[in-house]
């Protein structure tokens, strides 16, 4: 049997059983923070207890943590697998509880789940009936996955647990539009929503649209209202030394629930921009380096990213390379 009817049949099989990253202890991790306590987990097991309050910061130690930060890659893994479908990788988030990432390749009908390391978990795995997906996020109660869709600039929302579609809503659909209507053209240019994330706070929805212009779009939790729009220009510090405003794009976005900032991926830059919502502006630009036998390379054709600021890790896929970078941050 082709190794393609395998992966159907065993997401078929996954599918009918209900097998779901997000069942289990990874529940048990969003009662606990419901409840006004934290657990944290590792590879599947409850480690510590703390707490909520403890996680409280001041003003000050709030200022701190917006100071010079970072990146050390720590690890790399080629995660292509044409038997897979798994070509072209491109958004990227945690599950609940950090111990795996899902992932979507914008040429296949599929979410793929991988463990930290970069190896695809079959049976966590579906399919979708969406191709052309790029961003990837989760919902605050860790219950959904959201993907945006480049060509109808749409953001589609999935049921974990059932495996299923539940909405897709385009940008043009919710209330608002008309706000940031002059930004996308009648006909598509290939420069629509590449990425999206939701704030754990407010569980506010953001997405980011790859240029001409680069734009930040803010949405209610249902997705269904446009609440607020950014241009992302050199006035609120979104260049380059060496490209251009014009070429300057954004391809992948993640929130930092630590720091109550945002990371915006660019593709062209071979960067991260570290940027701020509440005071717009960019706090700082880190260069996605690799370390390759003394010579210096950049991560090529950044397309997700995903923060997990609790334990100081920075996962990012490259749709060039078909591989999965994981960095430490530091600061």
């Amino acid at each position: 049997m082709p190794r393609r009817s395998l992966l159907a049949l065993a997401l078929s099989v996954g599918s009918a059983v209900g097998v779901s990253l997000v069942g289990g202890h990874a529940r048990a991790l969003l009662r606990d923070r419901q409840s006004g306590s934290v657990s944290e987990f590792r590879g599947g097991s409850r480690l510590t207890d703390a707490n909520a309050a403890n996680w409280t910061t001041t003003a000050s130690q709030a200022e701190a943590l917006m100071g010079p930060l970072r990146l050390e890659l720590i690890h790399r893994q080629r995660i292509a697998d044409a038997g897979l479908g798994l070509n072209e990788p491109s958004g990227l988030t945690l599950n609940a509880d950090g111990t795996a990432l899902y992932t979507v390749s914008d040429d296949t009908k599929a979410i793929f789940c991988m463990d930290l390391h970069g190896r695809v978990l079959i049976s966590e795995s579906f399919f979708v009936d969406a191709l052309d997906l790029e961003g990837l996020a989760l919902s605050g109660d860790g219950s959904r996955l959201l993907a945006v869709q480049e060509e109808t600039n749409s953001v589609i929302s999935v049921d974990l647990d059932g495996r299923r579609e539940l909405q897709r809503r385009s940008l043009a659909s919710m209330a608002n539009y008309a706000s940031i209507a002059m930004h996308f053209p009648d006909r598509p240019d290939n420069k629509g929503l590449e990425g999206v994330t939701v704030n754990s706070h407010n569980q506010h929805v953001f997405v980011v649209k790859e240029g001409r212009p680069g734009l930040l779009i803010e949405l209610d939790p249902d997705c269904s209202t446009i609440l607020s729009s950014r241009l992302l220009t050199t006035a609120n510090g979104f260049s380059h030394p060496k490209i251009g405003s014009r070429r300057l794009d954004f391809s992948g976005l993640s929130y930092d629930s630590r720091r109550d900032t945002l990371w915006i991926a660019s593709d062209h830059g071979q960067c991260l921009f570290h940027y701020d919502w509440t005071r717009d502006r960019v706090l700082q630009r880190l260069d996605l380096l690799l370390d390759d036998g003394g010579k210096s390379r950049r991560v090529r054709k950044a397309e997700g990213i995903a923060v997990d600021s609790e334990r100081g890790r920075v996962y990012v896929v490259s749709d060039r390379d078909v591989e999965l970078y994981v960095f430490k941050l530091h600061g």
